[in-house]
């Protein structure tokens, strides 16, 4: 089953469905990877809080703990406090695991060094909650791309410390398409994620910001980034990277 549409009133009975109530149970604990390098501004959405706060509150009610994982350099906390969780993460004790200032192993993908925080593996049920966008000179991000956060910004710098627009990781950006699966694949090798959480405030440069209309909720990141795109997405020119790794799941 790579996804069902569920909505935020019938939220929880369709997280049983899928089957994380049991995984909770089970294991415990579970990693939340989001998408909040920044907080949100105007045609920037980000990980949707108010579904973010329902998950955070599902996985305590079933008897599990949490942390929330993101690179920001840092600003994780802050970020996090800004946009109206500090409150819920305090009462429950959630960990805060900011990708950038944390130790790491090497993994290797399709001759590409890629670098993955070492903590992702001490949460056995791990959970990816992006926020999907389509801006001007972008490319379409969503559950894939999503990784591109999850990685030590330090690692990903050129040698000669040139600049590649904005972006934070510039080495990624050298062959973008292919580094973009490259490290989807070495996350899966070494920390696989098993739950996609899709929703909220999202982005399309043909149209603007626009709020998806159901949540979706799936354990195949390609199946669902390609629906998602299908969905929602498809004024728009599709990136090569989703062709990359379906050729690579083969």
């Amino acid at each position: 089953m790579p996804y069902i549409s569920s909505s935020e009133q019938k939220l929880f009975k369709d997280l049983d469905t899928f089957g994380l109530k049991s995984d909770i149970e089970i294991k415990g604990k579970v990693l939340i990877k989001i998408n909040l390098a920044r907080v949100y501004w105007q045609n920037h959405p980000r990980t949707d809080i108010s579904i973010l706060k329902q998950l955070i509150t599902y996985i305590y009610q079933n008897g599990g703990t949490c942390a929330i994982a993101e690179g920001a350099n840092g600003y994780l906390q802050k970020n996090l406090y800004t946009s109206g969780l500090e409150e819920l993460l305090k009462l429950h004790k959630v960990k805060i695991i900011d990708a950038d200032i944390e130790d790491y192993d090497e993994v290797v993908s399709n001759g590409e060094r890629h670098y993955i925080p070492k903590i992702f593996k001490e949460y056995p049920v791990r959970i990816a909650m992006p926020s999907a966008s389509k801006r001007v000179g972008m490319h379409y991000s969503n559950n894939i791309k999503l990784f591109v956060g999850a990685v030590p910004r330090k690692m990903y710098q050129l040698d000669d410390g040139e600049v590649i627009g904005h972006a934070p990781r510039a080495r990624l950006h050298q062959n973008l398409d292919q580094s973009i699966a490259n490290l989807f694949m070495a996350m899966k090798e070494y920390s696989p994620f098993h739950y996609y959480v899709n929703g909220g405030l999202s982005y399309n440069e043909n149209i603007g910001e626009f709020n998806f209309d159901e949540i979706l909720i799936g354990n195949d990141a390609l199946k669902l980034d390609l629906h998602v795109f299908q969905k929602y997405f498809s004024d728009c020119v599709c990136p090569d990277y989703l062709g990359i790794v379906a050729a690579k799941e083969k």
